[in-house]
């Protein structure tokens, strides 16, 4: 088998080398030819392909429903005789920040940072419902 078919080289837009990919068992050999330890193994668990399309339409739902119910509780206080202006500054405030993060794309470019986005925004979403009269 011809080995040299196995390894790629990787360039950026530049054409500058930035990453070699070749097979396992070139790169053993190469490790034991140069006297160096091989790094252990590790473990990388495989991701459901599903994952990227449900984080991706969590983050949404939970940042565009902060949005609508920081808008809809900003027009019932307001039309109180006596609205609570604290209570309207705060939701204004987490409107607009709801409104930043859906529209920052990098909150929608791994994984990990939409995790985070859900684990910020998820409880305070929660926490401004329970807040609500029913």
């Amino acid at each position: 088998m011809d080995k040299s078919m196995e390894t790629q080289i990787l360039t950026d837009e530049s054409g500058e080398p930035t990453r070699v990919v070749m097979d396992y068992q070139t790169y053993v050999e190469m490790y034991r030819q140069l006297n160096l330890p091989l790094p252990p193994a590790k473990t990388v668990q495989a991701r459901n392909p599903l994952d990227w399309y449900t984080r991706t339409e969590s983050a949404n739902s939970i940042l565009n429903g902060l949005v609508a119910l920081a808008s809809r509780e900003k027009m019932k206080e307001s039309e109180k005789a006596n609205p609570d202006q604290q209570r309207i500054e705060e939701l204004l405030a987490l409107r607009k920040e709801a409104i930043e993060a859906v529209n920052n794309n990098d909150n929608f470019s791994s994984l990990e940072r939409m995790d985070q986005v859900i684990e910020k925004y998820g409880p305070i979403l929660l926490a401004e419902k329970k807040k609500i009269p029913i």
